[in-house]
């Protein structure tokens, strides 16, 4: 099967920030938050893998998609980036940025992210998971992960997305890819990481980013924010978008 690869793109002049969406997102999950900087900023953002209309690979991995991240930034000839990742996304970023032999991160934003080591799940709640596709479960799932509401196209989108998810690769991050820990190969990154994460996400909990983010990324900074839950990128993008300028710029 050829590869379908899907690239979005807000903005074309500036710094650029590559994005990294969430398990069962897709490059258009950063729609507003990347339209509230694409006036500053080139962002870009892509399906990953077996996610949104990408092809699968043959053998998921945290590495084979940190690979791919390489590869496709080195077609678009982007040299130095700011590297941003939610939830999923964050430990990719963090394998791309430990592979990273130069300055080409330049720095990495992490938002509500799955920690480096390995991401807790109830039992129960990763059972109920592994119905997919399922429409039911995918809007439980949603449901489950906010803590505001979100408007009717962010909702079909994030139920849509999880259900065009790549089965294998869906059922793989929920019994390897999550428990992949990463944190010898990033306990030592240099690049500044900036945390952002809200009090409230009751999927990667406060304590989740204390014992299994901060401990491990001990260089990072933390930014927090309340009454928002894990889908940040879509429930508060204006929170998101503000402190990606602020840290960007600053």
């Amino acid at each position: 099967m050829a590869e379908i690869e899907t690239v979005r793109e807000w903005g074309h002049e500036g710094e650029v920030l590559v994005f990294l969406h969430y398990f069962g997102g897709s490059a258009e999950s950063w729609k507003w938050v990347a339209e509230k900087l694409s006036d500053t900023y080139r962002c870009v953002a892509f399906d990953l893998p077996g996610f949104g209309e990408n092809t699968a690979l043959k053998e998921p991995s945290i590495q084979g998609f940190a690979d791919f991240i390489r590869s496709k930034l080195d077609d678009l000839e982007i040299k130095k980036c700011t590297l941003i990742g939610h939830s999923m996304g964050c430990k990719i970023a963090l394998q791309v940025a430990a592979d990273a032999r130069t300055d080409f991160v330049q720095q990495l934003i992490l938002i509500a992210p799955s920690p480096p080591t390995v991401e807790p799940m109830p039992a129960r709640e990763k059972k109920r998971m592994l119905h997919h596709p399922d429409k039911q479960e995918a809007a439980q799932s949603v449901a489950n992960a906010i803590k505001r509401p979100i408007t009717k196209e962010q909702q079909e989108l994030a139920v849509h997305t999880q259900l065009i998810t790549d089965h294998y690769t869906w059922r793989w991050w929920l019994l390897e890819g999550m428990s992949h820990s990463i944190a010898e190969k990033v306990n030592k990154l240099h690049v500044p990481i900036t945390v952002l994460a809200s009090t409230d996400d009751p999927v990667i909990t406060s304590e989740v980013i204390q014992e299994q983010v901060m401990q491990v990324l001990k260089r990072a900074t933390l930014i927090t924010t309340s009454r928002v839950g894990h889908l940040s990128p879509l429930e508060s993008p204006e929170w998101v978008a503000s402190n990606i300028r602020d840290i960007v710029s600053g």
